[in-house]
């Protein structure tokens, strides 16, 4: 099979080691996580020479042998006192028990337990921290988002944040390797959750849907009970879909003062139908990727009356609800996107960033040549936040 083709979007024009797109570009996600010690290169490239080039069954279980052996040296590590080592291996296994994930339907019996033991590694990674990375928990329609709060300092200061929103297919832990502790470091908090579709909160109900700025408003009132968060520098950064969400929120939440998309997504149906074509769905890769996706949208592929009606309705309210006028976002907007994604994403981040409005607005389209081509910048995480960090301090220091 050709496995180039079958890719559910272009996200990068280059290989690192697999032929198959969708493998290879999950595999940059991890290996790129080195740089905020979410993983280690050669341990990486080791767990590759067992996977077999488009098979998730190698994938998964190549990955889940390396978790339980990392996870084993950070517990001994542990109780040894080598608080910062464990702390590193604790983070590396976090890592390797997401990298599974990424290929693996949300009914297989092994997926709950996989989340699980990642988001236990981290948060055991976590408390290691000086201060430590802070578990919190969302009020929204009755149940809670689950998420991390990163800050400065103890000093209780009150400081600019930002709000970070994945992806389709990301966890909040996931959220703290895009950034790592570049925030703290320049003077930021940090916060994330997982919004209804993400993490495992399909799990209690909770799905996609159009109006994800909802949620979003959730995550603003938790902010406004935190005395270290200063409500008049709170910005929004959303990567992967998270560029969507970034956008409504910017646009429908007046107390956010800057937001972030990479890349600027304010059409979700113009961004994804047009990369929908030649894409093998035999695939067994983009097969069990898109299986996981439909779950984090509340939906069931059949022929069943009620399931069609469902995808129909879901449609409708993206048709009706999942986009915005960049004209009426009011804020400052950052828009970003890889050279190496498809050509529709640069041109949508292109036209957004002409009709943005405010005066503080700036289009960044990293290269090849930067070492940031791919989506998100997986091939370089600290690319992205070097400019976004840079951008912020300008448009705090005008406000």
């Amino acid at each position: 099979m050709d496995t180039q083709g079958s890719s559910i979007a272009q996200r990068s024009l280059n290989r690192l080691y697999f032929d198959h797109q969708d493998m290879d570009y999950y595999f940059s996600w991890i290996a790129g996580r080195e740089i905020y010690e979410g993983s280690d290169r050669d341990e990486c490239f080791r767990a590759a020479e067992n996977i077999k080039d488009g098979d998730p069954a190698s994938w998964q279980s190549a990955w889940i042998a390396l978790a339980r052996s990392v996870e084993a040296q950070a517990q001994q590590l542990l109780n040894t006192g080598e608080r910062e080592q464990a702390r590193k291996a604790y983070l590396r296994a976090c890592t390797y028990y997401r990298a599974p994930l990424f290929i693996m339907s949300a009914k297989d019996p092994r997926f709950l337990d996989l989340c699980q033991k990642m988001r236990a590694c981290f948060q055991t990674a976590a408390g290691l921290f000086d201060p430590p990375v802070e578990t919190i928990a969302v009020p929204f329609q009755g149940k809670t988002l689950a998420g991390y709060f990163w800050k400065v300092d103890d000093s209780g200061e009150k400081r600019p944040t930002l709000i970070v929103i994945g992806g389709v297919e990301t966890f909040a832990e996931d959220c703290y390797f895009i950034t790592g502790q570049t925030g703290p470091q320049r003077g930021y908090n940090v916060l994330t959750v997982d919004l209804p579709g993400q993490g495992v909160n399909p799990e209690q109900g909770l799905h996609f849907g159009a109006k994800m700025e909802i949620p979003v408003g959730a995550v603003i009132d938790y902010c406004a009970g935190r005395h270290e968060i200063d409500a008049e520098r709170l910005a929004i950064y959303g990567f992967s879909w998270g560029g969507h969400i970034a956008c409504k929120a910017a646009r429908y939440l007046p107390q956010l003062r800057a937001m972030i998309a990479n890349p600027a997504m304010p059409d979700v149906f113009r961004a994804t139908l047009a990369q929908q074509s030649g894409h093998d769905r035999r695939d067994p890769v983009t097969r069990t990727a898109f299986d996981q996706i439909v779950w984090r949208f509340g939906l069931k592929i059949s022929f069943n009356l009620r399931d069609i009606a469902a995808r129909f309705a879901k449609a409708y309210d993206y048709l009706v609800h999942g986009k915005i006028n960049p004209a009426g976002i009011p804020i400052p907007a950052l828009c970003m996107a890889g050279e190496g994604e498809a050509g529709i994403t640069l041109q949508i981040a292109r036209d957004m960033y002409a009709k943005l409005p405010h005066p503080q607005k700036k289009l960044v389209i990293f290269t090849a040549e930067e070492g940031g081509a791919a989506h998100c910048q997986v091939d370089n995480l600290a690319l992205p936040n070097r400019v976004m960090f840079d951008w912020l301090d300008e448009v705090f220091t005008a406000s």
